[in-house]
Protein backbone atom coordinates (compact mmCIF):
# COMPACT_ATOMS: atom_id res chain seq x y z
CA UNK A 1 0.00 0.00 0.00
CA UNK A 2 1.21 3.49 -0.99
CA UNK A 3 1.78 6.14 1.87
CA UNK A 4 0.62 9.94 0.77
CA UNK A 5 3.75 12.00 0.12
CA UNK A 6 4.64 13.92 3.03
CA UNK A 7 4.19 17.72 2.42
CA UNK A 8 7.43 19.68 2.78
CA UNK A 9 6.59 22.31 5.96
CA UNK A 10 7.16 26.04 4.10
CA UNK A 11 10.03 27.92 4.83
CA UNK A 12 9.56 30.37 7.72
CA UNK A 13 10.23 34.20 6.71
CA UNK A 14 13.37 36.32 7.45
CA UNK A 15 10.36 38.23 9.75
CA UNK A 16 9.40 34.12 11.39
CA UNK A 17 12.90 33.67 12.27
CA UNK A 18 14.26 36.49 13.39
CA UNK A 19 10.91 36.86 15.83
CA UNK A 20 11.68 33.59 17.18
CA UNK A 21 15.31 33.65 17.30
CA UNK A 22 16.46 36.43 19.89
CA UNK A 23 20.33 36.21 19.45
CA UNK A 24 20.27 36.25 15.17
CA UNK A 25 17.46 39.69 15.58
CA UNK A 26 19.90 41.04 17.86
CA UNK A 27 22.79 40.80 15.00
CA UNK A 28 20.09 42.07 12.21
CA UNK A 29 18.95 45.11 14.49
CA UNK A 30 22.94 45.96 14.84
CA UNK A 31 23.26 45.13 10.96
CA UNK A 32 20.61 47.57 10.17
CA UNK A 33 22.56 50.47 11.69
CA UNK A 34 18.91 52.33 13.04
CA UNK A 35 18.72 54.51 15.81
CA UNK A 36 14.50 53.17 15.34
CA UNK A 37 15.50 49.82 14.16
CA UNK A 38 13.93 48.03 17.48
CA UNK A 39 11.25 50.27 17.49
CA UNK A 40 10.72 49.46 14.07
CA UNK A 41 10.95 46.10 13.68
CA UNK A 42 8.13 45.62 16.20
CA UNK A 43 6.19 47.83 14.34
CA UNK A 44 6.32 45.89 11.50
CA UNK A 45 6.14 42.40 13.12
CA UNK A 46 3.17 43.97 14.58
CA UNK A 47 1.44 45.25 11.43
CA UNK A 48 2.10 41.94 9.74
CA UNK A 49 0.63 39.96 13.02
CA UNK A 50 3.39 37.83 12.94
CA UNK A 51 2.77 34.31 10.99
CA UNK A 52 -0.73 34.06 11.70
CA UNK A 53 -2.89 32.34 9.10
CA UNK A 54 -3.63 35.02 6.13
CA UNK A 55 -6.95 36.52 5.02
CA UNK A 56 -7.67 37.36 1.75
CA UNK A 57 -7.97 40.91 0.60
CA UNK A 58 -10.91 42.68 -1.34
CA UNK A 59 -8.50 42.40 -3.91
CA UNK A 60 -8.24 39.29 -4.17
CA UNK A 61 -4.58 38.95 -2.71
CA UNK A 62 -2.73 36.98 -0.36
CA UNK A 63 0.41 38.00 1.47
CA UNK A 64 1.81 34.63 2.56
CA UNK A 65 1.10 31.77 -0.49
CA UNK A 66 3.20 31.50 -3.82
CA UNK A 67 0.43 32.12 -6.14
CA UNK A 68 -1.94 34.87 -6.41
CA UNK A 69 -0.23 37.61 -4.44
CA UNK A 70 -0.07 39.91 -7.20
CA UNK A 71 4.19 39.84 -6.69
CA UNK A 72 3.93 36.58 -8.52
CA UNK A 73 3.72 38.31 -11.96
CA UNK A 74 7.10 39.97 -11.18
CA UNK A 75 8.50 36.28 -10.66
CA UNK A 76 8.81 33.84 -7.59
CA UNK A 77 9.60 34.66 -3.94
CA UNK A 78 12.28 37.41 -3.42
CA UNK A 79 12.96 38.35 -6.78
CA UNK A 80 9.24 38.94 -7.55
CA UNK A 81 9.22 40.95 -4.43
CA UNK A 82 11.89 43.01 -5.26
CA UNK A 83 10.83 43.60 -8.95
CA UNK A 84 7.09 44.20 -7.70
CA UNK A 85 8.62 46.84 -4.98
CA UNK A 86 11.10 48.18 -8.15
CA UNK A 87 8.04 49.25 -9.97
CA UNK A 88 6.53 51.03 -7.47
CA UNK A 89 10.00 52.93 -6.70
CA UNK A 90 10.19 54.05 -10.55
CA UNK A 91 7.11 55.85 -10.39
CA UNK A 92 8.23 57.31 -7.32
CA UNK A 93 11.28 58.63 -8.94
CA UNK A 94 9.84 58.97 -12.62
CA UNK A 95 7.26 61.41 -10.03
CA UNK A 96 9.79 63.70 -8.07
CA UNK A 97 11.71 64.49 -11.45
CA UNK A 98 8.61 65.70 -13.16
CA UNK A 99 7.51 67.53 -9.88
CA UNK A 100 11.43 68.92 -9.51
CA UNK A 101 11.10 70.13 -13.27
CA UNK A 102 7.84 71.88 -12.89
CA UNK A 103 8.81 74.85 -11.58
CA UNK A 104 5.64 74.93 -9.57
CA UNK A 105 7.59 73.97 -6.17
CA UNK A 106 9.36 76.70 -3.39
CA UNK A 107 10.70 77.06 0.06
CA UNK A 108 10.12 73.69 2.03
CA UNK A 109 7.87 71.71 -0.64
CA UNK A 110 11.06 72.18 -2.87
CA UNK A 111 13.57 71.03 -0.86
CA UNK A 112 11.64 68.41 0.05
CA UNK A 113 11.07 67.01 -3.49
CA UNK A 114 14.47 67.69 -4.20
CA UNK A 115 15.76 65.52 -1.06
CA UNK A 116 12.96 62.70 -1.48
CA UNK A 117 13.88 62.78 -5.16
CA UNK A 118 17.29 61.76 -4.79
CA UNK A 119 16.33 59.06 -1.98
CA UNK A 120 14.38 57.71 -4.55
CA UNK A 121 17.04 57.30 -6.95
CA UNK A 122 19.21 55.60 -4.50
CA UNK A 123 16.45 53.16 -3.71
CA UNK A 124 16.19 52.63 -7.44
CA UNK A 125 19.87 51.54 -7.53
CA UNK A 126 19.70 49.22 -4.44
CA UNK A 127 16.64 47.47 -5.70
CA UNK A 128 17.96 47.05 -9.21
CA UNK A 129 21.21 45.61 -7.78
CA UNK A 130 19.48 43.22 -6.31
CA UNK A 131 17.52 42.31 -9.39
CA UNK A 132 20.75 41.70 -10.89
CA UNK A 133 22.49 39.78 -8.04
CA UNK A 134 19.58 37.62 -8.21
CA UNK A 135 20.56 36.87 -11.86
CA UNK A 136 17.60 39.44 -13.60
CA UNK A 137 16.52 42.39 -15.25
CA UNK A 138 14.75 45.28 -13.53
CA UNK A 139 10.77 45.58 -15.39
CA UNK A 140 9.77 48.29 -17.26
CA UNK A 141 9.30 51.23 -16.21
CA UNK A 142 5.40 52.18 -16.29
CA UNK A 143 4.22 55.38 -18.66
CA UNK A 144 2.35 57.62 -16.04
CA UNK A 145 0.39 61.07 -15.57
CA UNK A 146 1.41 63.18 -13.01
CA UNK A 147 -0.82 66.24 -11.78
CA UNK A 148 1.58 68.85 -12.04
CA UNK A 149 -0.81 71.74 -11.95
CA UNK A 150 -0.24 73.75 -8.67
CA UNK A 151 2.04 72.77 -5.46
CA UNK A 152 -0.83 71.62 -3.30
CA UNK A 153 -1.71 69.08 -5.69
CA UNK A 154 1.89 68.10 -6.09
CA UNK A 155 2.07 67.92 -2.63
CA UNK A 156 -1.48 65.85 -2.45
CA UNK A 157 -0.11 63.67 -5.01
CA UNK A 158 3.35 62.60 -3.42
CA UNK A 159 1.64 62.12 0.16
CA UNK A 160 -0.72 59.65 -1.73
CA UNK A 161 2.00 57.85 -3.82
CA UNK A 162 4.69 57.76 -1.37
CA UNK A 163 1.84 56.66 1.29
CA UNK A 164 0.86 53.31 -1.12
CA UNK A 165 4.85 52.55 -1.37
CA UNK A 166 4.88 52.31 2.48
CA UNK A 167 1.87 50.14 2.92
CA UNK A 168 3.04 48.45 0.18
CA UNK A 169 6.32 47.43 1.55
CA UNK A 170 4.78 46.36 4.92
CA UNK A 171 2.64 44.27 3.12
CA UNK A 172 5.74 42.25 1.92
CA UNK A 173 7.76 42.13 4.62
CA UNK A 174 6.73 38.79 6.30
CA UNK A 175 7.31 36.91 2.80
CA UNK A 176 10.64 37.74 2.45
CA UNK A 177 13.18 35.11 3.15
CA UNK A 178 16.73 36.82 2.82
CA UNK A 179 17.79 38.77 5.61
CA UNK A 180 19.53 41.02 3.86
CA UNK A 181 16.85 41.49 2.01
CA UNK A 182 14.42 42.28 4.63
CA UNK A 183 16.73 44.92 5.73
CA UNK A 184 17.05 46.78 3.00
CA UNK A 185 13.11 46.52 2.83
CA UNK A 186 13.05 47.92 6.41
CA UNK A 187 15.55 50.39 5.85
CA UNK A 188 13.65 51.73 2.50
CA UNK A 189 10.44 51.80 4.23
CA UNK A 190 11.50 53.77 7.41
CA UNK A 191 12.84 56.46 5.15
CA UNK A 192 9.30 56.63 2.84
CA UNK A 193 7.62 56.58 5.91
CA UNK A 194 9.15 59.98 7.35
CA UNK A 195 8.73 61.48 3.39
CA UNK A 196 4.65 60.79 4.44
CA UNK A 197 5.04 62.62 7.93
CA UNK A 198 6.98 65.65 5.93
CA UNK A 199 4.24 65.72 3.23
CA UNK A 200 1.50 65.45 5.92
CA UNK A 201 3.04 68.67 8.01
CA UNK A 202 3.48 70.41 4.75
CA UNK A 203 -0.36 69.90 4.02
CA UNK A 204 -1.26 70.87 7.46
CA UNK A 205 -2.43 66.80 8.14
CA UNK A 206 -2.29 64.11 10.70
CA UNK A 207 1.40 62.32 10.22
CA UNK A 208 0.52 58.95 11.76
CA UNK A 209 -3.81 59.06 10.84
CA UNK A 210 -3.61 55.23 11.30
CA UNK A 211 -2.21 55.21 14.68
CA UNK A 212 0.07 53.48 16.64
CA UNK A 213 0.52 50.85 13.94
CA UNK A 214 0.31 51.17 9.86
CA UNK A 215 -1.85 49.34 7.51
CA UNK A 216 -0.33 46.89 4.99
CA UNK A 217 -2.29 47.02 1.43
CA UNK A 218 -1.79 43.90 -0.31
CA UNK A 219 -0.06 43.85 -3.85
CA UNK A 220 -2.52 43.38 -6.15
CA UNK A 221 -4.67 46.13 -4.20
CA UNK A 222 -1.46 48.09 -5.07
CA UNK A 223 -1.15 47.78 -8.35
CA UNK A 224 -5.01 48.45 -8.68
CA UNK A 225 -4.72 52.08 -7.16
CA UNK A 226 -1.08 52.69 -8.55
CA UNK A 227 -3.06 52.50 -11.83
CA UNK A 228 -5.79 54.88 -10.78
CA UNK A 229 -3.39 57.32 -9.24
CA UNK A 230 -1.11 56.85 -12.82
CA UNK A 231 -3.98 57.42 -15.33
CA UNK A 232 -5.48 60.39 -13.69
CA UNK A 233 -8.60 58.29 -12.58
CA UNK A 234 -7.93 58.33 -9.22
CA UNK A 235 -11.42 58.89 -6.96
Amino acid sequence: METAPTQEPARPSALEELASDPSSRGRFLKALGSTGAVGLFGAVLAACGGSKEPEKTPGGSNPNTGAGTGTDKYGPGDLGIVRYALTIEYLEDDFYEAANGSGQLKGRAAEFARTFGQHEKEHVKALEKAVADMGSEPPPRAEAQFPLDGPRKIIEFASGLESLGVAALLAQASRIQAKELLAAALSIHSVEARHVAALASLLGEDPAPQGPYAQPIQAGDVLSQLHRLTTGNAA
